[in-house]
C-alpha cells in the first residue's frame, strides 16, 4: 500500500543513477544558487534547494527550484515554504521524513519513492545532499535535492467520457498494447481480427477520455492505483530512532531496517 519509501544508500556509495551528479551537488555554490542549479539540472529531472529556516520543517524555505514549469502552493501562488505544498499528507508523510533522514545521517542519501501527491501517482528516486553556508558550521543550513522521475500519472476518479467501466476485451487489448504489441500482434495473440482490436482500443480511449492508446494505458494504470492511499501517515510506520547508526551499516541492512 502506498506510500513506499526505500532508503537506497547513504554517504559516498551512491548508485550509478546519481554517481555523476554527486560531486556537482556537493560543490553547490550557495552564493550563486541560480547558476549552481542550472549545473545540477543537466544531471536530473528536477532540482530543489531547501533552506532549513528554524526547527519546524513546515517553515523551511525554498530559495530556488528548477525542472517544474509551475510549482504552486495550495493557494495557487508561487511556492515559498515547504508547508505551502498542496498535499499536506505527502509533505508530512513522505517529504519531511526523508529530509530528517538526511539531517540525521549528515551525508548524501538516496531514496526511492512511490506515493500519491496532489492527486498524481508518482514513482521517482531522489538524492538529497546536506549543504553548509559556512565550512565549519554545525548542522546543515540547506538541503539540495535532485530527482529522477520514473513516471507521474494523474489519478482518474471517474470512468471518463463513456461513463462505464472497461470490458474484459478492452482491458485485454490495453494490456497487450502496454506490453509493446501493435494491433496486428494483439489480434494474433487474442484470436480476433485487427478491426476488432482497433474497435476495442477506440472504445477504451473514449471511456478513458484519452487521445491516444499510450495515454489510455497510462490513465488505466492511474485508475487501478486510485485506491492506494495509505490508512495512516508514513511517519507512523517507520522507526527513526536508529538514524544516527546509518553510516555504520551496509545498503542491504539499511533497506531491511527502513523498508515500509
Amino acid at each position: 500500500m502506498l506510500p513506499r519509501v526505500r532508503l537506497q544508500s547513504v554517504g559516498h556509495n551512491i548508485g550509478t543513477e546519481f554517481a555523476r551528479a554527486l560531486p556537482v551537488a556537493q560543490s553547490f555554490d550557495l552564493a550563486r544558487p541560480t547558476e549552481a542549479m542550472l549545473n545540477c539540472m543537466r544531471l536530473a529531472d528536477h532540482a530543489f534547494l531547501l533552506e532549513l529556516t528554524g526547527e519546524n520543517p513546515l517553515g523551511w524555505h525554498y530559495p530556488a527550484y528548477f525542472g517544474i514549469d509551475r510549482l504552486k502552493g495550495a493557494a495557487g501562488t508561487a511556492l515559498t515554504w515547504l508547508g505551502e505544498l498542496p498535499d499536506p499528507r505527502f509533505t508530512s508523510g513522505v517529504l519531511i521524513p526523508t529530509y530528517l533522514d538526511v539531517i540525521a545521517a549528515d551525508q548524501p542519501v538516496v531514496h526511492r519513492i512511490a506515493a500519491i501527491a496532489n492527486n498524481t501517482f508518482l514513482a521517482y528516486h531522489k538524492m538529497t545532499v546536506p549543504l553548509r553556508a559556512a565550512p565549519h558550521a554545525g548542522r546543515a543550513s540547506h538541503l539540495l535535492t535532485l530527482t529522477r522521475v520514473d513516471f507521474a500519472i494523474p489519478q482518474i476518479r471517474s470512468h471518463g467520457a463513456g461513463g462505464s467501466p472497461l470490458t474484459f476485451r478492452e482491458r485485454q487489448c490495453l494490456s497487450q498494447a502496454a506490453s509493446g504489441l501493435v494491433v496486428k500482434q494483439i489480434a494474433a495473440e487474442i484470436g480476433v481480427s485487427e478491426k476488432t482490436v482497433e474497435l476495442h482500443l477506440a472504445r477504451a480511449r473514449h471511456k478513458l477520455a484519452a487521445r491516444t492508446t499510450t495515454q489510455a494505458v497510462a490513465v488505466a494504470l492511474a485508475r487501478a492505483l486510485d485506491g492506494c492511499r495509505p490508512a495512516c501517515d508514513l511517519s507512523a510506520s517507520r522507526d527513526y530512532s536508529r538514524l544516527a547508526e546509518l553510516t555504520a551499516v551496509g545498503n542491504d541492512d539499511m533497506e531491511a531496517q527502513f523498508r515500509v
